[in-house]
């Protein structure tokens, strides 16, 4: 009688387990959403590394050959630098910066399950707390709470509301880093590649200025689908173009602001 009693026991377990495997499989299934694609780092110490990315308005990766062209341009200013990633994405700018020599990342993302991708990314990477810190919210509520000195512990993260690559040469790149007073913290290159729709190209560079988070050694790199005089119409300082190219419907430049 015990083995018969044991039986429902048994298949009631049985069913509990196929219930938990499912529910397994679905939570599986769910983690793996939350990763609608990933792009590859191409230079560096963290070559070939997969950074993830999710499904949403305009969140669009920089493609391979666009990041190899760039990369090109700003490779010898690399060493060093003080990068901020502003809508950083996926952070893959960012990444690809710290792998191929920055000292410093800030990256600022907007949506929250991006930047929870970004945490583990750096995780995975082994990065040091000394070498990034990820700012959750608004860019351009966060700005202006970015601090004017490097601080020593960038653990915290700030939260706020919310090659047939075709390039045409510009004058060589000034960015000597030593012009800076070295008690000064400021930015070397900045990446500056919101979601086109959202016209945040001159509101985020003037913040920067007011706040002064650059200078006139600053890079400036720019990504929209229509040309930089257009992109860059309202800003009301003077810039020289160092670099340009066109790659599909994206124009991509390197540019530095006059008399910050």
């Amino acid at each position: 009688m015990n083995a018969k009693r044991n039986r429902p026991h048994k298949a009631a377990e049985a069913r509990r387990s196929k219930k938990t495997s499912v529910g397994s499989r679905n939570t599986a299934t769910r983690s793996k959403a939350k990763a609608a694609g990933q792009v590859r780092i191409i230079g560096g110490q963290f070559r070939r590394q997969l950074v993830p990315f999710i499904d949403a308005d305009g969140l669009r990766p920089s493609p391979d050959r666009l990041r190899e062209t760039l990369f090109n341009w700003i490779q010898f200013e690399l060493h060093d630098a003080h990068v901020l990633d502003l809508c950083a994405g996926s952070g893959v700018l960012g990444f690809e910066a710290l792998s191929r020599g920055a000292s410093w990342v800030d990256f600022i993302e907007l949506q929250s399950h991006q930047a929870s991708l970004i945490s583990q990314t750096a995780q995975k990477l082994k990065l040091s707390n000394d070498n990034f810190r990820l700012s959750i919210g608004n860019a351009l509520d966060i700005i202006p709470a970015l601090p004017s000195q490097k601080p020593l512990n960038s653990a915290q993260n700030i939260e706020l509301p919310s090659s047939d690559n075709p390039s045409i040469d510009g004058p060589s790149i000034d960015n000597n880093k030593s012009d800076c007073p070295s008690d000064t913290f400021y930015y070397h290159i900045v990446f500056v590649d919101p979601p086109y729709d959202l016209e945040l190209w001159v509101p985020m560079i003037n913040l920067l200025i007011d706040n002064r988070l650059v200078n006139s050694q600053t890079l400036f790199y720019i990504e929209d689908k229509r040309e930089l005089n257009q992109t860059l119409e309202q800003l009301s300082y003077k810039y020289n173009v160092l670099k340009q190219t066109k790659m599909g419907q994206v124009f991509a430049s390197l540019l530095q602001i006059e008399k910050i």
